[in-house]
């Protein structure tokens, strides 16, 4: 199935460790919800260490009225309008930017079991602004989230999960990233969300995602194509590997390592 007509899949704020989201407007009240208690626990964490508290209260400060301010606008304005605010992108940004550094507490805290909660936040953010069209340029701890999901998920239901978001999240990204003006740097956001992108349709063993995965690879990193695939290869060819799986990664393998 060519890229073309490959139907989008609706995406759902669903992953592990989260309850289901049915509507839309139930995403700011879920996030607050985990919020708390991430928040709480953190707190109860600084206290019996010892450490202390003004930076962090900072952050979770920040975070705390971001999801109010979610909560207000999908209120005012209704959960999937395009917001008339010039400056929501930006408190987007300062929210992403607030979590990412709140990652670096827990493991400070020893609060390594904290970290699923608090990426669920992050993605949970990130989603809003996508179905309120807000441009973000905060887009590593959202990339790393969904990393984690994707390493995470026990299941293929799961793991589609994942694939969906990223899917989302690529082309809400699209304007801003695809560019690619930072090829010097592996680590960039656009080429790791890319390739977890195909990494997360092999883990599915569907087919169609697959295909779907691996041409926007195609098209949006044409320079990664053959190293990702010789590595893919290598792993298809193990024993008990799915054959329909190996003969898509063995077809891109070919196409992109064949002396040209």
């Amino acid at each position: 199935m060519s890229a073309n007509t490959f139907e989008i899949k609706p995406i759902s704020f669903a992953l592990k460790g989260t309850e289901s989201a049915t509507d839309d407007s139930s995403i700011a009240n879920s996030l607050t919800q985990q919020f708390a208690s991430l928040s709480a626990t953190i707190n109860d964490a600084t206290r019996a260490q010892g450490e202390n508290t003004a930076n962090v209260a900072g952050l979770l400060d920040v975070t705390e009225d971001f999801l109010t301010l979610m909560q207000t606008l999908d209120q005012q304005y209704g959960a999937n309008a395009t917001l008339p605010l010039t400056d929501a992108g930006e408190a987007v940004d300062d929210a992403l930017r607030a979590t990412a550094e709140l990652e670096t507490w827990l493991s400070r805290l020893n609060l390594a079991g904290a970290r699923a909660q608090l990426f669920n936040i992050q993605l949970g953010i990130a989603y809003w602004a996508m179905q309120h069209e807000l441009a973000f340029e905060t887009v590593a701890p959202v990339v790393n989230a969904l990393a984690e999901q994707a390493n995470a998920a026990e299941t293929r239901q799961e793991t589609a999960a994942v694939f969906a978001m990223m899917q989302g999240f690529i082309q809400h990204l699209a304007p801003g990233l695809q560019a690619d003006l930072e090829r010097s740097n592996p680590e960039r956001p656009w080429r790791l969300l890319n390739l977890n992108f195909a990494i997360t349709a092999i883990r599915t063993g569907d087919a169609a995602m697959m295909r779907y995965a691996f041409d926007r690879l195609n098209a949006h990193l044409p320079d990664e194509c053959a190293g990702f695939y010789e590595e893919a290869h290598a792993l298809a060819c193990q024993p008990g590997f799915p054959t329909e799986t190996r003969a898509l990664i063995e077809a891109e393998y070919t196409r992109w390592t064949r002396p040209h």
